[in-house]
């Protein structure tokens, strides 16, 4: 069965993102909000992670421990595997801010391979 793409849209992203991390063995709890920016008007949904079960809902959260904010293009070209999350973090595609040892954990759970 072939993969469903993830296109650049808020929806698409938003159900990849749930998706994955539903599946994912967090090692922490934490939580961030990621905006998608682009033709999108700077949407923002949250990853919030208690118990090591996340939680994803489509509104901002305040005072997340750390925020991503990403191009909705190249975030959906890194859920589809074209794209490494790392790799555009240093590009500056994709940015994060707050506390680095949380995101540094929470990314390379999630996004790493």
């Amino acid at each position: 069965m072939q993969k469903k793409k993830v296109e650049p849209t808020f929806g698409s992203i938003f159900r990849a993102v749930e998706e994955k991390a539903k599946k994912t063995a967090f090692l922490q709890d934490t939580a961030t909000q990621i905006t998608l920016n682009g033709n999108l008007d700077n949407l923002p949904f949250y990853v919030k992670v208690e118990d090591k079960k996340a939680e994803i809902a489509p509104y901002e959260y305040i005072n997340a421990p750390f925020y991503i904010d990403a191009d909705a293009e190249t975030f959906a070209e890194v859920l589809n595997g074209k794209k490494n999350f790392v790799e555009e973090v240093s590009k500056g595609s994709i940015t994060m801010n707050g506390d680095a040892a949380q995101a540094l954990v929470f990314c390379t759970t999630l996004f790493g391979k």
